[in-house]
């Protein structure tokens, strides 16, 4: 349940349950209804009522802060039948939160110091709004009911730290072991051709993604006992990687511009970069990693517009040319060149390539195309992740530096 009448007015996205959406498949958990509800107690309580006479478990965000409309707390306590209290370690804690900041607590916020009898505490370690767990065993209405901050920095540290071992621990104590496996050059539906025979089978459970950094394949393993489930995690892990190979480039956490500069910088390579028609997106997206701009490996990057009178045979000439001037004139490792080709129709759409070039110090030039029919936006993305992917393959070949 996500909370919040800014959610149906459609001011905010409902990133929250996405995230929950995705934990929930990793862990396991068997999600049947995704709901939105505005900031009114006599709606919260009819939609927690549904919610426990279909589920186990109903996790809501949002509604837990300081203000008048923030009305989860109460909503729970009248399916409860339990009347909210002042705790007064939560209260202190609370205290102590503004005057670190050299701040008065304002007297509003001493609500969200609030617990019932049925209720235990979820601390959040970054903000002000506790958590809770209520597990409802009395009465018409049985199951557990969890509720967390709506802001998504504070939810996901709770839900990760506290919530989802709680449920696991609820769950009888299961181990539950989850690795993403991030591919790029592959589409899904070829991906999923690729490892069919993996996701039919019921364990590990093996499911496909489609996400702007490619296919992500995630691999949950389930058991009683963690040793079990460590070892069939990387029994699933190992065959999946068997089975795409060269397709997969990280896990979990990694991001592809990281995974990039981690290659150049094995490698001791270092790049230069001109982009014909794609808007910087390749240059941008390896200047979002975090570090030193003087030991980044990107020596050098240009953008150029868009030149609609190539076709994509003169672009493979024009891209190969670029990418060893671009390395020539930065004394760089590698050249990069990306050129876009062909024409908008009338709806600004592109019809036309994205082509690859990589020059090397030792004289080898690997150029490749991609067909696009794409809006400008889509098109600057998938020539950067086209790019992006033969410039990870080439530096999984080790690259030597001349």
């Amino acid at each position: 349940m996500s909370i919040g009448s800014e959610l149906l007015s459609g001011q905010i996205t409902d990133t929250n349950a996405t995230f929950l959406a995705q934990e929930c498949a990793a862990a396991g958990i068997d999600l049947i209804r995704v709901t939105q509800v505005g900031d009114n107690q006599e709606s919260l309580v009819a939609t927690l009522m549904l919610a426990l006479s279909e589920a186990d478990v109903v996790i809501c965000t949002g509604g837990v802060g300081p203000t008048d409309d923030d009305l989860t707390r109460e909503a729970i306590a009248e399916i409860a039948g339990e009347t909210p209290e002042l705790d007064s370690d939560l209260l202190r804690e609370l205290e102590s939160f503004f005057a670190n900041r050299g701040q008065d607590m304002p007297a509003r916020n001493a609500k969200q110091a609030w617990v019932i009898p049925s209720s235990e505490t979820l601390a959040n370690p970054v903000g002000t709004a506790p958590g809770w767990i209520v597990r409802l065993k009395n009465g018409a209405h049985r199951g557990t009911v969890i509720a967390m901050p709506g802001v998504p920095r504070e939810m996901y540290r709770m839900w990760r730290e506290q919530a989802l071992p709680a449920l696991q621990e609820l769950a009888g104590g299961h181990a539950i072991r989850s690795v993403t496996l991030k591919t790029l050059g592959i589409g899904e539906s070829a991906a999923e051709d690729v490892i069919h025979d993996l996701v039919l089978r019921p364990h590990p459970i093996i499911a496909t993604y489609a996400k702007d950094d490619g296919v992500h394949i995630r691999v949950t393993a389930m058991s009683d006992s963690a040793s079990d489930a460590d070892r069939m995690l990387a029994t699933g892990i190992s065959e999946v990687e068997d089975h795409l190979g060269k397709f997969v480039w990280g896990r979990d956490s990694d991001t592809l511009p990281s995974v990039l500069i981690s290659g150049l910088e094995r490698n001791t390579a270092t790049l230069a970069v001109v982009e014909l028609g794609s808007g910087g997106a390749f240059s941008g997206m390896l200047t979002s990693v975090p570090g030193d701009d003087l030991t980044h490996p990107l020596l050098n990057g240009r953008v150029l517009p868009l030149d609609l009178s190539l076709d994509h045979e003169e672009a493979h000439g024009r891209a190969t040319t670029l990418a060893k001037q671009a390395r020539e004139e930065a004394a760089a490792t590698i050249g990069v060149a990306i050129v876009i080709s062909g024409g908008f129709d009338e709806r600004n759409v592109l019809h036309g390539h994205a082509t690859v070039a990589l020059d090397t110090a030792n004289g080898a030039c690997d150029v490749t195309q991609t067909g696009l029919r794409a809006s400008i936006d889509d098109m600057h993305r998938r020539s950067a992740l086209h790019a992006a992917d033969r410039l990870r393959l080439l530096l999984a070949r080790q690259l030597s530096p001349q």
